[in-house]
C-alpha cells in the first residue's frame, strides 16, 4: 500500500449522527422501508444513545457532545422507548440481537460484525448486552464491546427473529487506557491524564547543555482530528487488525511519514516581514495534519520537519494509545546501525563534509507509544519507539518500526530491524579527521562526543522537564553499560557488521592536550569570551598551531553558513599550561546565522616543528538566545469573566526591532488566533502591551504568545491558567 498523492475525507457534518433515534430516521440495512409486520412486533419508539453521560464516563466529552464515542472493554447504555407498555412485546423481546459492525463489508469471519443478545447470560469476554434497568415504556440497555474489538466508526442494529436488522445509530470506538484487558493499558491515572488527555505539550529544543521548552499544542480533541485520524489509517484495508495498537500505529507511523515526506518544504528565503511571518509557524499539530492530508492547511518546512513526532502523537492519543514526544540530544542519526560516525575538518577547523556513516544531530525528535507486545518475548511490554525509515520497496509496514525501548537500553538488535539504528544514535563514538592540504585524512585527538544526552520529555501533571536517559542506557561507566556494549560489539562482528565498538588507537611519539571553555549560549547580536587551554606535559618546548571556526549548523547537523575563522600561533615552554582567551562576537561574523540554526565553535591546536603534527581538536554548540518575551497573568480565572494578560520586552540588541507582530491565542481562552501590529522598538527599549479575553471552558488553559519581527520569528513564550466555573446567582 502506497500513500496516494492525496485523497479526501467525509465532512464533519456526514460524520455526525442524532443521540436520539426518532421513527422517522429508522432505515433497515437492506431494502427500501421498513416491512410493516416488523415494525408492528417491536413496537420502538426512539432509541436514545445518551451521548453526554457515555462520552463523560469513557473521557471523550472534549471529542463530541453530539456523537457517541465509546472505549472498548467499558460498558455504554442505550435506552429503547417502546411505543407501548413493553408486556405488549415481551415475547418478540426475548428474542432480540444487537449488531455491532463496522468498515466497509462487515463481516464475522474477521471480526468486523457481531451478533449478540441482550442477555447477562451472554459471552463476557465476547460484544454483550444486557438490560440495566427497566419500566413499563422503556429498557436501559448496557453494551460492552471486547477489551481486543477492533476501534472504528460502528454501527448498531437490532435484529428480531433473524430477520432484517433496524438501524439503532453510530458511534465510534476507540483503545482504553484505563481498562485493565487492553493491552493499552496505563496503571496511573495521572499517566492516562497526560499521555492520553493532555492538549498541552512541550517539546524541548536546543543543545544539550541549553534547551527550551516549545509549548505544543496536540488538538486531539479538536473537531474532525478524530475523523482525519480514522481517515488516515482506512487507507490500510486490513480493517481486522485494527484491534491490535501494534499494528495501528505501524500503519499510522508509515503514513504520516509518507505524508510529511510529500508536504514538507524548502525553506523559502524571504526579507519581506508580511511573507515571513507565516513561515515558520509550529504552533500544533492540527493545521499540520489537515495539510499533510487534505492540503488545506499550513505548510511544514524543512526546517522544522521534527513535527512529525509531535503529529503522530497527536493522533496516537485521539485513538487512545497513550503517547508522547522525546527529544534525544547529540543523536546520531543515519548510521545504519553503525557503532561509529565521522566528521572531517579542514586545516582551519572548519567542516567540511561528512562520512558515510551518518551524522551527529543537535537534537532529534520522536514518538513514543504505550502497549503490550504480544508479538514479542516476554519482557518487552511498555514504551515503544515509532521509527519511521526508508522502505525497501515493502509493504507499509516495511516503511516503519516500533520498537521497544527496554530493547534499545539492553541491546538486543535483532529483536525487530530498528534497534540497531536507535541503539547506535544513542551510543555511536564520533571521530574527528582532520582533511590536509595533501588530501591526507589525520585522525585528530579529540574528546569523543558522547551521544544520546538528556533524553527529555514533558513531566507528568507538571511542565518541568523529564530526564529519561536511563531507559535508553545504563550510566556511563557503569559495569552493565560494558556489558551491554560488548555483547553489541561481539553481534555485530559476528555478522561483519563493524570491525569494532572501539575507534582506532592513536599513535603519538609527542602530547599534547586542549580543553575549550565556551559559553553554551550567546545572545543574538552579542558576545562573549571564551578560553582555550593548551597543556604540554613533555619537557621539550613546542610551537603551536590554533586554528579557531565558527559556523552555522541547523539541528540535524547540516551546515548552513560559515560565519568567521581565525589563527593564531603560541609556544608552549616543557610543562607549561597556556589560556589564550578570545572574543565571540556576533559583529565578526561574515553574515547573520539563518534562522533556527546553533553556533558551533570548533578548535584545533597542531604542534609545528615535530615528529608529529598529531592535532587535537575540541567543539562547543552554542544556541543562540533571543529577546525575552514576559508573560504576567493570574494564576486562576473565571469562566465567562474579562482576563488580562500584560506582555513585555526589552530589546538588548544594538538595532531597532521593527515590523512587530504579536499573536496570542489558546483554545478556551481565545475565539480565534488575535494578531496585533505594534510600534519598532528600539535598542534599549521595553515594549510593554496587554490584551483582554473572556475564557469559556472550565479547567486547565494555556495562553500562548508570539512575537515576529525584521530580526527573528517564532519568539514564543506560554502561562497556564485554571478557569474555574462562574457561580451561578442565587
Amino acid at each position: 500500500m502506497k500513500v496516494p498523492p492525496s485523497f479526501s475525507l467525509r465532512t464533519d457534518s456526514e460524520r455526525q449522527h442524532r443521540a436520539t433515534v426518532q421513527d422517522s430516521h429508522f432505515r433497515w440495512s437492506s431494502g427500501e422501508g421498513q416491512p410493516a409486520a416488523m415494525g408492528q412486533a417491536l413496537g420502538i419508539k426512539t432509541c436514545d444513545f445518551q451521548t453526554a453521560r457515555n462520552n463523560e464516563e469513557h473521557h471523550t466529552k472534549a471529542i463530541s457532545s453530539q456523537h457517541l464515542i465509546v472505549r472498548r472493554g467499558q460498558p455504554f447504555t442505550i435506552i429503547l422507548h417502546f411505543q407501548a407498555p413493553v408486556q405488549a412485546f415481551i415475547h418478540t423481546l426475548k428474542k432480540v440481537t444487537l449488531i455491532a459492525q463496522t468498515g466497509e463489508y462487515p463481516s464475522k469471519a474477521n471480526k468486523t460484525q457481531a451478533t449478540f443478545p441482550i442477555s447477562s447470560l451472554g459471552d463476557q469476554k465476547w460484544w454483550n448486552a444486557a438490560v440495566e434497568d427497566r419500566d413499563d415504556q422503556s429498557w436501559k440497555v448496557s453494551v460492552t464491546a471486547p477489551a481486543d474489538a477492533i476501534i472504528g466508526h460502528y454501527s448498531l442494529l437490532l435484529q428480531v427473529m433473524g430477520k432484517k436488522p433496524l438501524l439503532l445509530g453510530q458511534f465510534t470506538l476507540l483503545f482504553n487506557p484505563w481498562a485493565r484487558e487492553d493491552a493499552v493499558f496505563l496503571k496511573k491515572e495521572s499517566q492516562r491524564r497526560e499521555y492520553v488527555l493532555n492538549q498541552h505539550g512541550l517539546i524541548y529544543l536546543g543543545t544539550a547543555d541549553c534547551f527550551q521548552a516549545e509549548p505544543w499544542d496536540f488538538g486531539q480533541f479538536e473537531c474532525g482530528v478524530i475523523n482525519l485520524s480514522l481517515g488516515l489509517l482506512n487507507l490500510d484495508k486490513q480493517v481486522e487488525k485494527w484491534g491490535n495498537p501494534v499494528h495501528v500505529a505501524h500503519i499510522l507511523g508509515a503514513l504520516l511519514h509518507g505524508l510529511k515526506e510529500k508536504s514538507v518544504l524548502p525553506t523559502p528565503r524571504t526579507d519581506t516581514t508580511q511573507e515571513g511571518v507565516l513561515l515558520y509557524k509550529r504552533r500544533g499539530s492540527v493545521p499540520i495534519l489537515r495539510q499533510w492530508i487534505t492540503g488545506q492547511g499550513r505548510p511544514v518546512y524543512d526546517s522544522q520537519a521534527w513535527v512529525f513526532a509531535a503529529v503522530a502523537c497527536t493522533v496516537l492519543r485521539c485513538l487512545g494509545i497513550p503517547a508522547r514526544v522525546i527529544t534525544t540530544f547529540t543523536s546520531a542519526q543515519g548510521t545504519g546501525g553503525h557503532l561509529f560516525v565521522d566528521e572531517y575538518y579542514n586545516e582551519e577547523a572548519l567542516q567540511n563534509g561528512e562520512g558515510p556513516r551518518g551524522r551527529i544531530w543537535i537534537f532529534q525528535t520522536s514518538t513514543e507509544c504505550w502497549m503490550t507486545r504480544p508479538d514479542l518475548p516476554q519482557g518487552y511490554d511498555g514504551w515503544q519507539i515509532l521509527y519511521p525509515r526508508v522502505s525497501g520497496g515493502g509493504g507499509v509496514l516495511e516503511s516503519c518500526d516500533l520498537a521497544p525501548v527496554r530493547a534499545v537500553k539492553e541491546g538486543t538488535l535483532g529483536l525487530t530491524p530498528a534497534v540497531s539504528d536507535l541503539f547506535a544514535a544513542v551510543n555511536a563514538s564520533c571521530m574527528v579527521w582532520k582533511c590536509r592540504e595533501d588530501g591526507a585524512l589525520e585522525l585528530t585527538n579529540s574528546n569523543t562526543k558522547y551521544v544520546g544526552n538528556n533524553i527529555s520529555t514533558k513531566g507528568v501533571d507538571s511542565d518541568r522537564c523529564e530526564d529519561i536517559t536511563q531507559n535508553y542506557k545504563y550510566p556511563e561507566g557503569s559495569p552493565q553499560e560494558k556489558e551491554v556494549l560488548e555483547k553489541v560489539q561481539n553481534e555485530r562482528m559476528g555478522n561483519k557488521k563493524d570491525s569494532g565498538i572501539h575507534p582506532p588507537s592513536l599513535k603519538t611519539a609527542e602530547t599534547l592536550y586542549m580543553f575549550l571553555e565556551a559559553p553554551s549560549s550567546l545572545y543574538l547580536g552579542g558576545n562573549a569570551q571564551f578560553s582555550v587551554n593548551l597543556v604540554n606535559p613533555s619537557d621539550q618546548e613546542k610551537a603551536v598551531q590554533l586554528a579557531i571556526g565558527v559556523q552555522a549548523i541547523y539541528y540535524n547537523g547540516i551546515l548552513a553558513a560559515e560565519l568567521w575563522k581565525k589563527k593564531l600561533s603560541s609556544m608552549l615552554d616543557a610543562y607549561m599550561v597556556n589560556s589564550i582567551t578570545s572574543n565571540l562576537s556576533f559583529l565578526h561574523f561574515d553574515q547573520n546565522p539563518p534562522e533556527n540554526s546553533f553556533l558551533r565553535l570548533t578548535v584545533m591546536a597542531t604542534a609545528t616543528h615535530s615528529a608529529s603534527s598529531l592535532s587535537c581538536f575540541a567543539q562547543e554548540d552554542i544556541a543562540i538566545c533571543r529577546p525575552h518575551l514576559a508573560i504576567e497573568m493570574p494564576e486562576t480565572a473565571e469562566q465567562y469573566q474579562l482576563l488580562r494578560a500584560s506582555v513585555s520586552l526589552h530589546n538588548f540588541l544594538d538595532i531597532p526591532m521593527k515590523d512587530c507582530v504579536i499573536s496570542i491565542f489558546g483554545r478556551g481562552l481565545i475565539y480565534r488566533e488575535r494578531r496585533y501590529r505594534l510600534a519598532t522598538v528600539w535598542p534599549g527599549n521595553i515594549l510593554h502591551t496587554q490584551f483582554q479575553f473572556t475564557p469559556t471552558q472550565v479547567g486547565f488553559q494555556r495562553l500562548i504568545v508570539e512575537m515576529d519581527c525584521n530580526l527573528f520569528q517564532n519568539l514564543t513564550n506560554y502561562r497556564n491558567v485554571i478557569v474555574e466555573a462562574s457561580e451561578l446567582p442565587a
